[in-house]
């Protein structure tokens, strides 16, 4: 055998070595391979501990969390602990992927110990990456809708959503347990894919040939039934990939299976974090009660703590009132019109704070 054929064969080793390990960290198949061997959470690398759904909670909550993000997943348990969710008859899963090779903060030994902890980790079998946003999507469901079947409602919200516990509880309760196929949430309509490579939210035609998505949900927080849930993930098996996980799983599926969507109350969406912090401050200032529930935290992981505290405070003092004539996003002034994918920033008038 000649050096040039040994240098080829060493130099063909190598690239597939490169393409699988690319592939396994980054990439993702055009069709839910997973889903479809039903794996996604079955053969998880941790799955929870809690055994709170063996006495039909009323809602359980899945967080979609990034796996370094430690610091939001102690403050939603620092803002709802498990005693406390207990005490609502629910409970709290985050979904969490495998340690990507550019993570140099976290480690799989950290999870496994923030799991013996807490129990509250169920961490699939599939790489970190925005593009398997849906697979860890559709995991929460599977288990949710699986292992959680008993729940009345299922919540989804994203680690870094801000959301009023009390008051989504009070919503929930008040939803009939008869539809079996709910999903309730803030309804994006006539959203067009972005075709402008520099976007965040680029999608080429070959993805999505379409020139506009099916009604859908934000991800950020919204309640399905585990009925919903389950029919929604063996649904994704009939469908190739798309890696926008909320137009997917909550757009592409439910306009394929036929399921109505139902919007949020109107006093129910904050979508500026500006405006959240309004909210907070009238609270903790002005004791005038916030009566949004849900909004972004702008990157600031300790919001939900401040937020719920807050909220909590209000009504055991029983000082906090909301004069009729208060309208926040007219005392909260943002300057600029944004949409949910944009990236424009808020300027607050702090004068009339």
């Amino acid at each position: 055998m000649t050096k040039k054929v040994v240098a080829f064969i060493l130099i063909a080793l190598l690239s597939l070595v490169v393409w699988v390990y690319r592939s396994s960290n980054f990439e993702y198949n055009n069709t839910i391979v997973l889903i479809k061997q039903n794996t996604l959470f079955k053969h998880a690398l941790i799955n929870p501990l809690n055994t709170t759904c063996d006495r039909h909670p009323l809602f359980v909550i899945i967080v979609t969390s990034y796996v370094g993000h430690v610091e939001l997943r102690s403050a939603h348990r620092r803002a709802m602990p498990l005693e406390y969710l207990a005490a609502y008859n629910a409970t709290r899963v985050f979904l969490l992927a495998k340690i990507p090779g550019n993570e140099r903060y976290i480690t799989q030994e950290a999870i496994n110990d923030e799991s013996n902890t807490f129990g509250d980790i169920l961490q699939g079998q599939f790489y970190e990456n925005y593009r398997n946003l849906t697979y860890k999507h559709l995991m929460g469901l599977q288990w949710a809708s699986t292992t959680c079947s008993t729940a009345t409602f299922i919540l989804k919200v994203d680690d870094d959503t801000v959301f009023n516990f009390d008051r989504t509880y009070e919503y929930i309760k008040t939803l009939s347990t008869n539809k079996s196929n709910s999903l309730i949430g803030y309804i994006l309509n006539n959203t067009q894919p972005r075709r402008n490579t520099e976007n965040k939210w680029f999608v080429t035609y070959e993805e999505y040939p379409r020139s506009v998505y099916p009604q859908y949900l934000s991800g950020w927080y919204y309640i399905i039934t585990p009925d919903a849930a389950r029919i929604i993930s063996q649904e994704a098996t009939y469908h190739p990939y798309f890696w926008i996980d909320d137009i997917f799983v909550t757009g592409l599926l439910t306009e394929s299976l036929g399921l109505k969507l139902k919007q949020l109350p109107l006093n129910y969406w904050l979508e500026y974090y500006e405006l959240l912090e309004c909210c907070l401050r009238d609270m903790i200032k002005k004791s005038i009660v916030c009566d949004y529930t849900v909004g972004p935290n702008g990157s600031r992981n300790n919001l939900i703590v401040e937020f719920n505290e807050a909220y909590r405070n209000c009504h055991k003092w029983g000082n906090c009132t909301r004069p009729n004539d208060y309208n926040l996003k007219k005392e909260c002034v943002v300057s600029r019109e944004r949409t949910i994918f944009s990236d424009g920033k808020a300027i607050i008038d702090h004068e009339i704070l």
